[in-house]
């Protein structure tokens, strides 16, 4: 169960949301950040802020995401969430996430991408979203996370929904992972205005 003190801010007031998560190390710099360049990219947006210019995969994304969440909710109890969430020490209140979705208890989070490929045949998530996950599962405590994917199509010059529906894995915990991830996290952090100040 979480603590209600650990929900921070919603994405519904997205610029707050930002602040929050700039004085923070998040499950998307982490799983960006256990590679050499990745990390140096990371840290590079860390000294020198720049929003990431929106585009149409983003919003269709986002646009998709309720409906997908809710269609997993057909089989997992699972909710939507857009809470940025830390983690349950005082001390440790830097390390956030923001899953997709959560179920009552906590004890199961969601997180849905749309894709320009079917990852299904694989029947595994690609590695960056498999390592944020495993980030979003250390925050939150939860025990395991519906990962779904839905394929995107271009019909008439527009992206729609390649599927009525999304497919999914159940990813769950990999503490060897999470390991390596706070490790990664913890050098992150020290990089951070705020860890120094």
């Amino acid at each position: 169960m979480i603590d209600s003190s650990r929900f921070l801010v919603s994405s519904s007031d997205y610029e707050a949301w930002l602040a929050v998560r700039a004085g923070g190390v998040t499950a998307t710099a982490v799983s960006k950040a256990v590679t050499p360049d990745g990390f140096r990219e990371v840290l590079a947006q860390i000294r020198n802020p720049t929003p990431i210019p929106d585009n149409d995969y983003m919003r269709f994304g986002r646009e998709q995401e309720a409906s997908l969440i809710e269609k997993l909710a057909t089989q997992f109890e699972l909710e939507p969430n857009d809470w940025l969430i830390a983690k349950d020490a005082q001390e440790l209140r830097w390390q956030m996430a923001t899953p997709d979705g959560l179920s009552p208890g906590h004890d199961l989070i969601a997180e849905v991408k749309t894709t320009g490929r079917d990852w299904g045949e694989w029947r595994h998530v690609p590695g960056n979203y498999h390592r944020q996950v495993q980030w979003q599962l250390y925050v939150t405590g939860a025990s395991a996370c519906v990962f779904g994917w839905m394929l995107r199509e271009k019909k008439n010059g527009e992206m729609v929904p390649g599927w009525p529906g999304p497919k999914f894995v159940v990813v769950e915990r990999d503490d060897a992972l999470i390991e390596r991830l706070i490790e990664v996290a913890c050098n992150l952090y020290r990089e951070l205005p705020l860890a120094a100040s």
